[in-house]
Order: structure tokens, then C-alpha cells, then sequence
């Protein structure tokens, strides 16, 4: 069962999940209070230009099973899902959570994609968050509002296909994931039929400027 934890000391205090000697997890529960996160997640439902990007398997087009937003510092670009973004400046509904986000990792964070899944059908495969504008060494931030859903993850390599981790994250919710977890171990947020309520997930990356040309 999917239970929230807040509370002032819960905001400041992280909790620590080893997924291997050189991959960490960091969790916040209840990052910025149950009032900011509900005025949170209302407003960004409804001013975030979210859209449905396609992708192409096996030369065939389909619609991603969640809505999607990118932004960032202006001029940023970003690619994902087979499309490069321009990033043209925070919406000052984003703002809160990004000095929330920055203050208690003690990280800088210049981008984030947002994902609305709009209930539990919506879903995110396994993937790395690896793009070379991260760098080699990208810390990630992933913020939740909304429904409980879980993270699971597994081991990359050969015959390492097993899911080895399931991490439930609740409405105000922070993971932060240390470089290693991008670099040895893939995540994905599957399908759970029986949670009918939005989750918005905000997924703080820094995108260095020298694997943007354009800086």
C-alpha cells in the first residue's frame, strides 16, 4: 500500500537505498508540504504545454503512453524520444519545485522533463537517462505529485533483465539518483490498472554546455 509520508523533519532528511557500491539512491518524503504539493500538481496540470510525442518501432509510428513537457534555461536543447527540443525559460508554475529540488540535493539543475501519466495505464519502459548532453556523470532528481506509483529497476548488461527493485513514490515525493544508477542500471515506470488518479512526474536533469553547441 502506497502511504505518504510528511512532516517538516521529512523534508530535510534523506533516506539512503544502495543499488550497487557505486549507484545510490536518495528519497525525500515530503519535499515542500502537502498544500504546495496539492497547488503544485492543479496548476502544472493545467499550464504545462503538454503534448504526445510519437516514436518509431520498427517503422511504424506511435503515440508515447503518457503526455510530456520540456523546459529549461532558454536555449537549452534536449533530445528525447527521436525529437530535439528548445528550451525557451521556466514557467513560474516550475519554479518552486526547482528551488525545493536544488536546495535539499545541494545539486544545479538547468532542465526538466515532465511527464503526465493520466492514470494507470500511462507508463514509462525501461530506460537510462544517459542522453550525452548529460554528460558523463548526470545526477537526476525525480520529483512525484499525484497518484503513488512505483520505479522499478534492474540491472544493465546480459542476461540481467530481472526487475531487482521496486521503489513506491508518493505525492511530494524526491528521488535523486546518484550517476552510477544511469550508468549500471536501467528504470521504468510500469502499467498499475488499479490507480485510475494523475501522476505528474518532474525529472530534474543538468544538460552541460559543452555538449550543447549552441552555448
Amino acid at each position: 500500500m502506497c502511504l505518504p509520508t510528511t512532516g517538516p523533519q521529512a523534508r530535510q532528511t534523506a533516506s539512503l537505498i544502495d543499488l550497487s557500491s557505486d549507484a545510490q539512491l536518495h528519497r525525500w518524503a515530503g519535499l515542500m508540504g502537502p498544500s504546495q504539493a496539492d497547488h503544485l500538481l492543479a496548476t502544472l496540470s493545467q499550464t504545462l504545454d503538454w503534448q504526445q510525442p510519437k516514436i518509431t518501432v520498427y517503422g511504424r509510428q506511435h503515440p508515447v503512453p503518457r503526455l510530456t513537457a520540456w523546459h529549461g534555461d532558454t536555449g537549452l536543447r534536449y533530445r528525447y524520444s527521436g525529437h530535439t527540443h528548445t528550451a525557451t525559460g521556466w514557467p513560474a508554475g516550475l519554479l518552486p519545485a526547482k528551488a525545493a529540488i536544488e536546495r535539499v540535493t545541494g545539486k544545479t539543475f538547468n532542465s526538466v522533463l515532465a511527464n503526465l501519466y493520466r492514470n494507470g495505464d500511462d507508463c514509462m519502459g525501461y530506460h537510462s537517462d544517459n542522453e550525452p548532453e548529460l554528460g558523463h556523470a548526470p545526477w537526476v532528481a525525480s520529483y512525484n505529485l499525484g497518484a503513488c506509483r512505483e520505479l522499478t529497476f534492474r540491472p544493465k548488461g546480459p542476461g540481467s533483465q530481472r526487475q531487482c527493485l521496486s521503489v513506491p513514490l508518493h505525492h511530494d515525493d524526491l528521488l535523486l539518483m546518484s550517476p552510477g544508477v544511469q550508468a549500471c542500471f536501467e528504470h521504468a515506470l510500469p502499467r498499475r490498472r488499479n490507480r485510475p488518479d494523475p501522476r505528474i512526474n518532474l525529472t530534474f536533469r543538468y544538460i552541460v554546455p559543452d555538449q550543447n553547441p549552441d552555448l
